[in-house]
């Protein structure tokens, strides 16, 4: 490869890009869409074809000067986190890499990918290529959204409360649109992102004591990876409890048997009430709400598999007489550490934010096709109903939730008939995480046989007659109960013993790390002090010294939170985290003494914060190594 400038591009390249693009011995092809020009100083212009015209990638008088302009417009100082849209053949790239902060952590996003690929033969761009700071992110929506995945971690996160936005002068003229929707679709995954944090420790020990409560169900249940497949081709009903519910739920009596029917816990009364036996029925709350709503003295069938987050309340998981999906939930590391202890199964579900997500995920993993949705309003119904008059949130017992839902900020969204329906912002998100993860499984066929509510992109719109006729034809092999029941192991005493065993090896170690951190928070509160001091003291006499050594101290002030990040402690930490980083975050950039000072303040309530919550977390850890010693001995009698 005799073009130095390609070479070198391509040695700084991150491997998710040179998978991207073509092998170098294929580049002409690109020029078939891409040509180069060279401008009136010899600086080379991109020409690139849109529809019937062609246009520039900058100016062929001066690219530099341009770029410099299109810089200077740019806000760089308190920026944490730049978003930049559209290459611009790298010009402006280059130039805003000159003045952007050691701070900003800067994506750069491009669609086009042959114009990517040209650029990465004319223009040196080491200068970001090499910088960590700087992510290039390219290709079609799809491409751009497996690439920003790895991105979208803690530390960005902290970060991403000052954000600044700008598109090229290429993207912004021809290319806009585009790029619209792609940053309509980075807020909603930044969104859904700090979404996942949680809001509340309290709910997270729930969670962890739950799943060590469920230890026994969890080792004796079949792994997630035995179900992968099992329905391969075979249609799968989606069961929500919306108001259309009622309108068409007797026409899924003539698809049991020949299909897979998985209700969420609040339709699954409906369905038994009409006489249908789903075969599962999938439940992601952890609290004790859902058991006394949905199952408490509810005569459940013999053959209904319960799909659950391992976090359930325990008491669910043993009235299906050993019919238990155990799930872990991936990405989640509050109980990563128990998976990996209990099981031999890696695999796990996002299960997104209900348990219709569940039940969409294990109909995906189970490889059927279709997927059909029944009762999915994700809207307000006639007279603004909200929920099946089939289930318990007709009964008074509720009707504070339905009255709770009804007065939440409400919008118009278009419906499945053409016309708008009524919409609350969660239920919105639950439809943009549907329309997403259905973006990701393009071979499977994805069904809205609702006949009412909003209209969710990448499905096709049928009655539910028309779906049962089409695609129930004929009695599917093996049941699910079947395939859970041949699945479901029986250990012996000594290996239940011995997985106990390393549990509560793995509890005494958490109970460690938080003794330990809450140590270690005492002297990053010390170092806040003396910066605080040297600030104070400097202050008081301008014309003094401030120490040599306060520089160190505040650097080390300043990433000491690193510690609190660790993917088994995050959990009960990122609430605080978050809240001090956004404080930090927006007093700007350290500039002055004064400046220092506020930092600092900062810096050490948020240690002080953090001590708090590890000297709780140990206490906590050390009920929950008490709590599986008595666990250990019930189950073991």
């Amino acid at each position: 490869m005799d073009n130095e400038i390609f070479s070198n591009n391509l040695a700084c390249l991150p491997q998710y890009l040179k998978d991207l693009l073509p092998p170098p011995s294929n580049h002409e092809m690109y020029w078939q869409s891409v040509q180069i020009a060279t401008g009136k100083n010899g600086w080379p212009v991109g020409i690139y074809r849109m529809e019937n015209n062609h246009t520039h990638t900058n100016s062929f008088v001066d690219p530099w000067a341009e770029a410099q302009q299109w810089a200077a417009s740019i806000n760089y100082k308190d920026t944490k986190v730049s978003i930049i849209y559209g290459c611009g053949f790298g010009y402006p790239l280059l130039e805003y890499a000159k003045r952007k902060k050691a701070y900003t952590e800067t994506l750069i996003f491009e669609q086009n990918v042959e114009l990517f690929y040209a650029m990465l033969q004319c223009i040196d761009l080491q200068p970001l290529l090499s910088d960590p700071s700087c992510h290039f992110l390219v290709g079609n929506i799809d491409q751009i959204k497996s690439q920003l995945k790895s991105l979208l971690y803690e530390e960005f996160l902290l970060r991403s409360t000052n954000l600044t936005v700008s598109f090229t002068w290429l993207a912004h003229r021809h290319e806009k649109n585009l790029y619209l929707t792609l940053h309509e679709w980075f807020l909603h995954a930044l969104r859904g992102s700090c979404m996942s944090i949680g809001n509340s420790i309290y709910d997270t020990l729930v969670g962890v004591y739950n799943t060590l409560d469920n230890a026994q169900e969890i080792i004796c249940s079949p792994q997630l990876s035995s179900l992968r497949n099992a329905f391969m081709g075979k249609p799968a009903f989606i069961v929500s409890n919306g108001p259309s519910l009622d309108r068409n739920i007797d026409t899924l009596t003539r698809a049991v048997g020949k299909s897979l029917i998985i209700t969420a816990e609040s339709s699954l009364r409906p369905c038994l009430i009409r006489g249908i036996r789903p075969d599962a029925v999938a439940v992601t709350e952890r609290t004790p709400n859902v058991y006394h709503i949905h199952f408490e003295n509810q005569r459940l069938p013999s053959d209904l598999v319960l799909i659950g987050l391992t976090l359930i309340d325990p008491r669910i998981p043993k009235l299906f007489q050993g019919s238990f999906v155990p799930v872990f939930r991936s990405g989640e590391s509050s109980c990563r550490w128990i998976q990996q202890t209990l099981t031999d199964d890696v695999c796990g579900l996002h299960s997104g934010s209900s348990s219709a997500h569940l039940a969409f995920e294990f109909a995906v993993w189970t490889g059927a096709n279709p997927i059909v949705f029944v009762g999915q309003d994700l809207a307000f119904g006639r007279d603004k109903t909200t929920h099946s008059q089939l289930s318990a949130y007709a009964e008074s017992t509720l009707a504070h939730q339905v009255k709770s839902l009804r007065e939440q900020p409400a919008f118009y969204v278009p419906g499945v008939n053409g016309e708008r329906v009524l919409t609350t912002r969660l239920w919105d998100e639950f439809r943009a995480w549907f329309e997403d993860q259905i973006s990701l499984h393009p071979e499977v066929h994805f069904i809205d046989a609702t006949e009412g509510g909003a209209y969710i992109h990448g499905t096709e719109l049928m009655t539910l007659d028309e779906v049962v006729s089409t695609y129930c034809t004929e009695y599917v092999d093996t049941a699910l109960y079947q395939y859970v029941q041949s699945a479901s192991v029986l250990p012996n005493t000594s290996e239940i013993a011995k997985k106990y065993s390393t549990l509560l090896s793995k509890v005494k170690d958490m109970k460690n790390q938080f003794h330990s951190l809450t140590q270690s928070a005492n002297d990053d509160i010390q170092d806040c002090r003396l910066v605080e001091l040297a600030c104070q003291l400097k202050a008081k006499h301008p014309e003094t010294e401030v120490p040599s050594f306060i520089e160190a101290l505040v650097e080390r002030s300043s990433v000491a939170c690193e510690k609190f990040t660790d993917v088994q402690i995050a959990p009960y930490t990122q609430h605080a985290l978050f809240a001090f980083h956004k404080q930090i975050n927006d007093l700007g950039e350290v500039d002055s003494v004064d400046s220092l000072y506020l930092a600092t303040r900062l810096y050490r309530d948020m240690y002080e914060c953090l001590k708090k919550i590890c000297a709780v977390m140990t206490q906590q850890f050390d009920l929950a190594e008490r709590h599986v010693i008595q666990k250990s001995e019930i189950d073991h009698t």
